[in-house]
């Protein structure tokens, strides 16, 4: 399960959207700043730590792993609080961090074009990768970690509002093989309100 954090609540939770935490977010709230912009009560900096399971990683390259569900809109939430497209998720940074068994046996990659991308969930657009190689077919621990680009990926409206993020291991197959150990993805993004 992903442990997810909401910035200035102190609140942890387990595989929970930031926006089910407090769904009385004041529909405008103004951040303070003398320009009155309006961020509509919406998080920034959001994170979520996934401990990925050996079975996982090996399975990533054909089964995509969800690690942040879609925002809800449940009947707690008035409706006017909910902008007229919903809400973005946008992933801003990633750090893959290798776990290695105590026997350590190295992954298999299949290319050093293996990458472990996040994509909105069930789509294929790549929103933010790190590289595999280097990191997950060394015998020793690891860490690798990437920023978003400057200009990020453009989608279809309706190839990302509403929907939450998964993983998936990309590149030349069979992406990954053999291999023992686990490893630990953290991921921070924002959420966007959607007009």
């Amino acid at each position: 399960m992903p442990l997810s954090y909401l910035p200035g609540s102190d609140i942890f939770t387990l595989g929970t959207s930031p926006e089910v935490l407090n769904p009385f977010w004041q529909q405008f709230t103004f951040d303070g700043f003398p320009s009155g912009l309006v961020n509509m009560g919406v998080a920034s900096d959001c994170a979520v730590i996934f401990p990925l399971t050996n079975a996982q990683l090996l399975a990533l390259n054909s089964t995509a792993v969800q690690i942040v569900s879609a925002p809800f809109f449940g009947s707690s939430i008035p409706s006017y609080q909910v902008p007229p497209n919903g809400f973005l998720l946008v992933p801003t940074a990633i750090t893959l961090q290798d776990k290695v068994a105590s026997t350590p046996v190295a992954f298999t990659l299949g290319n050093a074009d293996n990458k472990i991308q996040i994509e909105y969930t069930g789509q294929a657009v790549n929103l933010l990768s790190i590289n595999a190689a280097g990191i997950l077919d060394q015998t020793v621990n690891k860490v690798g970690t990437n920023l978003a680009p400057v200009t990020g990926a453009i989608t279809a409206l309706t190839a990302g509002a509403n929907l939450g993020l998964e993983i998936k291991l990309t590149g030349t197959a069979p992406a990954l093989t053999l291999g023992t150990g686990t490893a630990i993805l953290t991921v921070l993004y924002n959420i966007y309100a959607l007009f």
